[in-house]
């Protein structure tokens, strides 16, 4: 498998959004089609995204690879550590804001989540109003 195949293999996610909002764009596919691209590639940044892991230790925050934004690394116990961060529990410091802009690929992820979402109310208010 070339660069190509093993970029789809790891990005499919951000390629299914983009397709999707430039076919939206175009008018090659309704509305309905549109709220289902964007669910699954918000699907994608929270639970696939190849991520470091932002479990909060006793040394400030893993470093493992991960899946998704939700998902911790191979450690059990990171396991859905994701969403205690994102909730912040552990104060300002170690909150929410600190987890998802740790670094760059965090901060890409969730800037797909934030795409996916408005990209599916949009698509639901030209759905409904139209």
């Amino acid at each position: 498998m070339g660069g190509l195949g093993a970029f789809l293999k790891k990005q499919w996610g951000v390629v299914i959004l983009l397709l999707g909002i430039l076919a939206w764009a175009a008018d090659v596919i309704g509305p309905q089609v549109f709220i289902l691209v964007a669910v699954v590639s918000v699907f994608y940044f929270l639970m696939a995204a190849p991520l470091r892991c932002i479990a909060l230790g006793r040394q400030g925050r893993c470093r493992n690879n991960a899946q998704g934004l939700l998902r911790g690394c191979w450690i059990r116990e990171h396991k859905w550590q994701g969403l205690k961060a994102l909730r912040g529990a552990e104060g300002e410091s170690q909150g929410p804001r600190s987890a998802l802009i740790q670094d760059r690929q965090q901060m890409s992820a969730s800037l797909g989540v934030a795409v996916g979402v408005l990209s599916a109310i949009v698509a639901c208010a030209d759905f409904i109003f139209k």
